[in-house]
């Protein structure tokens, strides 16, 4: 694999804006359907494990077969509001997550690539200023901000072997 386009993407103008207007379609649909909650709420209520579930099916089973068995005060409706409303909302997040990971997993390339083309450009730079071509000087010391520092003596000072900046996420 090369070092520089590990992926070529056109993404037209006119694509971002149908993709961002589907989001917030997605968003109004959502609206007031949605809630987040606090760290301690969320520890709080925790997740289901799927052991749990199995469990949280089970009891539905039982409550489709034998309903007449439920006491009075056991509220059906929203029961089962809530058991159809997590399967959704399950589903979404399942869908939500492949997307998500394929975005990010996107971006990760177009980051590496971005990234290679513009060390390409600091060694083409530093190569210009050598040559002592009229305006480079500036640009290259905004970009060599970038790259770590060796101290000598307490001193610091521009490596000459400059290693690439660290990739961080």
């Amino acid at each position: 694999m090369s070092r520089k386009n590990v992926i070529s993407i056109d993404l037209l103008a006119s694509d971002l804006q149908q993709i961002m207007s589907a989001f917030e379609t997605i968003e109004q649909l959502l609206q007031g359907k949605l809630t987040n909650i606090s760290p301690e709420d969320r520890q709080r209520y925790g997740s289901v494990n799927e052991q749990a579930k199995l469990f949280v099916f089970k009891a539905h089973d039982f409550y489709r077969a034998k309903g007449q068995l439920l006491p009075s005060y056991f509220d059906a409706v929203e029961y089962e509001k809530d058991f159809e409303g997590r399967k959704a909302f399950e589903q979404m997040e399942s869908r939500i997550s492949e997307l998500y990971e394929k975005v990010r997993d996107t971006r990760t390339l177009l980051d590496y690539d971005t990234l290679q083309y513009s060390y390409s450009l600091y060694r083409h730079l530093k190569n210009m200023s050598q040559e002592d071509i009229p305006g480079i000087d500036f640009w290259l010391e905004e970009m060599s901000q970038f790259f770590k520092r060796s101290t000598n003596n307490g001193l610091e000072e521009q490596s000459n072997d400059e290693a690439e900046p660290p990739i961080v996420d």
